[in-house]
């Protein structure tokens, strides 16, 4: 027993040496033309510091975790950077850094894709005051064209920095408007990157869109229904009919706006075998019940009411709401995440009309 609890403490000591060893000094100065420059944790959105600016300059030094990515706050911009340990320069007046070398790759990147965005926003203000209202859909489908686009465009920009920890600063804002397809080539284990503590939630994001690529075969999902009966999945898909398993809840503001976008396809198409279940992430019974009727949704309806521990949360790997997947007579994935008018567009390539 005495081993035993030697070997503990020991264990312990040795764990707070590692995390202390984890710590680092890091000294910032620079200019600015705010009164204070606050300092926020971009992991979690924290302010972690106000440092004074007096006569425009300021200067302090702060303890870090190793490697923190942090971003000092000026007028109307933040600079992203590293705790490296490493002593910082920064000026938050012309948005440049003097430090490591990761750290002005850091600035050198972000610099670059705000010259990026400043251009696309321009063009798409350009391309909305094109609409009259007789063009509307043509004028929303090219503003969606060229936000693709930028989307592809900034992946370019990061692609110089790829073998760095750079990107662990802009790639987790960028892959939920990203394709299994796109971000799939940077979630590879031996990038610098990847287990950055700001790569964690985009990591599952990927994850989850894995689980919903074209072409994997359905996953079962045994629940309840409305009046408290066991209900699968399986019962509605892989019947040889199309299929949309639409992930949403009571409490969900865009799941509501997006409804009569699939109550519109289910009155239309329902009569040629297009089906739609309901697989709500509700907690309260009583909740999805009324929304059920509320929102006119006449097609089976099934959960677990556990909330965000939903079974489908894990299974299709939901992490927003709405989302769903439409499947095939087969019970395979052919597209997922259907909104507004991608829904008629998909359905209307199937029924022809």
């Amino acid at each position: 027993m005495k081993m035993k609890y030697l070997m503990s403490v020991l264990m312990a000591w040795m764990f707070s040496i590692a995390a202390v060893a984890q710590q680092v000094q890091m000294r910032i100065e620079g200019v600015a033309e705010t009164d204070t420059v606050t300092v926020i944790d971009l992991l979690n959105g924290m302010k972690r510091a106000a440092i004074p600016v007096k006569n425009g300059k300021f200067a302090t030094t702060i303890p870090f975790d190793k490697d923190q990515l942090m971003g000092a706050m000026g007028k109307n911009f933040y600079i992203p950077f590293f705790a490296d340990g490493e002593p910082l320069v920064i000026d938050l007046v012309a948005h440049q850094v003097k430090g490591s070398l990761l750290n002005e790759q850091t600035c050198r990147c972000d610099l670059s894709l705000d010259s990026l965005d400043a251009v696309y926003k321009k063009r798409l203000n350009i391309l909305l005051n094109m609409a009259d209202g007789t063009n509307e859909k043509k004028i929303r489908k090219e503003a969606e064209e060229l936000m693709a686009q930028r989307l592809n465009d900034r992946a370019e920009v990061l692609k110089p920095f790829a073998k760095t920890m750079v990107p662990a600063a802009f790639l987790p804002d960028m892959v939920m408007e990203m394709t299994y397809q796109q971000v799939e080539p940077w979630f590879v284990d031996d990038a610098p990157y990847i287990n950055h503590p700001r790569m964690q939630m985009a990591k599952q994001f990927v994850e989850g869109l894995k689980k919903k690529q074209n072409g994997l075969m359905f996953t079962d999902l045994v629940m309840f229904d409305l009046e408290g009966k066991v209900r699968r999945l399986s019962e509605w898909c892989g019947k040889g009919n199309y299929v949309l398993v639409d992930f949403w809840a009571s409490w969900c503001g865009p799941c509501r706006k997006e409804m009569p976008h699939v109550v519109e396809s289910y009155i239309k198409y329902h009569s040629k075998g297009y089906e739609v279940v309901g697989v709500s992430f509700d907690s309260k019974k009583e909740a999805w019940k009324a929304a059920v009727k509320q929102l006119g949704m006449d097609w089976p309806q099934i959960s677990d009411l556990r909330g965000w521990q939903c079974a489908a949360s894990d299974a299709y790997g939901v992490m927003a709401i709405p989302s769903n997947v439409l499947l095939d007579g087969e019970g395979r994935i052919v597209a997922h995440d259907l909104r507004g008018e991608k829904l008629a567009q998909m359905l209307q390539q199937i029924y022809g009309f």
